[in-house]
């Protein structure tokens, strides 16, 4: 598991939005609820159906953090420095 430089710091900030999704989902807070699709969600469903939104991107975050950190692409992608050192060998 090779990451880049700019892996950690994106997985990392991928696992504190989720805690902060998920503390927004579980505490009392009133101010993100009044974003625009979450007060939609909110106002069609009704104040669970919200802070179930909240917890989906929690979990959205928390799942794509740890997909970065450890590694995990599609198989068609090459990470930056491997593509460098194919490019290279292949121009030799």
């Amino acid at each position: 598991m090779n990451l880049s430089y700019d892996e950690p710091l994106v997985g990392s900030l991928a696992l504190m939005l989720s805690g902060v999704a998920l503390a927004i989902a579980v505490g009392p807070w009133q101010q993100p609820y009044q974003l625009r699709s979450v007060c939609a969600v909110q106002r069609r469903f009704g104040k669970p159906a919200a802070r179930g939104l909240w917890v989906l991107v929690a979990a959205a975050s928390l799942v794509s953090g740890l997909a970065i950190l450890s590694g995990i692409r599609p198989a068609f992608a090459v990470p930056a420095g491997d593509l460098r050192t194919a490019v290279e060998q292949e121009l030799r």
